[in-house]
């Protein structure tokens, strides 16, 4: 008898076959779950740059840091509040419910608190 080298032109059209099935199931699954983390992400940077610029201009008609209870007046969103614990300010950006923490320090360390009731920290960071 003699023996075989090599693979026939059926086991490589099988195996075209078969890889051909994985690749049309598993790439749009990867692309999709791409797609949701740069998005996400997106929406986050979008979110801090938001606060960031009511942060700005809160400054610049004040010529101070803003307390928290102000810096909320200038985000512009549909619902915009600061958390129950004073940590961050909260807003509603189209359908997404944002959180975004804001500090009393210049290093981002310490975030802002409850002093006393209806007193909040001044805002140095965020």
């Amino acid at each position: 008898m003699r023996s075989q080298n090599g693979v026939s032109s059926i086991e490589v059209a099988m195996m075209f076959v078969v890889i051909s099935i994985v690749a049309v199931v598993a790439l749009p699954a990867l692309s999709t779950a791409k797609n949701t983390i740069d998005i996400e992400s997106v929406d986050q940077s979008h979110s801090i740059q938001k606060v960031k610029s009511a942060y700005a201009l809160a400054i610049a008609q004040t010529g101070d840091f803003p307390q928290l209870n102000d810096l909320v007046e200038y985000i512009d969103a549909d619902f915009a509040s600061k958390t129950n614990n004073f940590t961050g300010v909260i807003f509603r950006d189209g359908k997404h419910r944002i959180t975004v923490n804001t500090y009393r320090d210049t290093d981002c360390k310490l975030l802002t608190s409850n002093k006393q009731p209806g007193v909040t920290d001044v805002v140095r960071c965020i």
